[in-house]
């Protein structure tokens, strides 16, 4: 049975993502674990290595971290580097990867957000100890640079998430008009949010975006139709829900 198999009748989603590595079979596991269990103080229940898969129980998950000796195939990479604005050059340097690690939480599915802050610290110590390029989480368009990834991880707590590292927020303009949407709430089980065709900046979308974002999965709330919601006690922005702009399916548009 492979790494990503499964057994028996339980309902599992597996969360994954990968690791691009520099340079061919360089994670220190040792290095890793011990990251784990001084700097974030997780307890390894087990262990099991074998020569391209390491397999880590930690608070009942199982987390595989499977070394794969060939770079990601197909421009895949260079795709998703398009779109991320805060990896500048991202399109050459993510290229440079010779191989890459595949990170699974295989039984996730319980608590999203539990879930995502593992996956953010075992990958910030793969990260810290391999000759990483950066991250790359298909299901949510992120191709993230390994200094941008470790800097968002420095702080993170439940009530302080590094979004930038688990969202992807999308920025467009139009007719001298400015939008952002977010890609990857659904993941949370929230409903993707878009901010469309506003005379904001794209700095003020950014910070209010996020800041909502936030809200909605550290508070866990779910926004519905006709409803608002504010940054202050006195921000009152109209919600509603209908036909995404720049997604498939239905979102919550933010008038702001």
């Amino acid at each position: 049975m492979g790494i990503f198999s499964f057994k028996g009748k339980e309902t599992v989603k597996p969360m994954l993502g990968m690791i691009l590595l520099e340079e061919a079979n360089s994670i220190q596991m040792d290095k890793v674990v011990r990251e784990l269990k001084e700097s974030w103080k997780l307890t390894l229940r087990e262990m099991e290595s074998a020569k391209e898969t390491s397999i880590l129980v930690i608070d009942g998950y199982r987390i595989a971290i499977a070394n794969m000796p060939v770079p990601i195939p197909g421009d895949e990479i260079k795709a998703a580097a398009e779109y991320n604005y805060f990896w500048q050059n991202g399109v050459e340097e993510a290229s440079k990867h010779k191989e890459h690690v595949i990170l699974s939480i295989m039984n996730a599915g319980k608590d999203n957000v539990k879930e995502n802050i593992l996956f953010n610290q075992v990958a910030a110590a793969i990260l810290n100890h391999s000759k990483a390029l950066g991250v790359y989480i298909g299901g949510r368009t992120l191709l993230l640079k390994k200094d941008f990834y470790l800097a968002n991880t420095e702080m993170m707590s439940e009530q302080d998430l590094p979004l930038y590292n688990w969202i992807y927020f999308g920025l467009r303009q139009e007719k001298g008009k400015q939008s952002i949407y977010t890609y990857g709430l659904a993941d949370f089980n929230k409903p993707e949010m878009e901010i469309v065709n506003s005379n904001k900046s794209m700095a003020e979308l950014s910070e209010i975006m996020f800041n909502m974002a936030h809200y909605v999965v550290a508070s866990d709330v779910i926004l519905k139709d006709g409803e608002t919601i504010g940054m202050s006690a006195t921000q009152k922005l109209e919600i509603s829900y209908s036909k995404g702009k720049y997604l498939d399916g239905k979102t919550l548009k933010i008038k702001y």
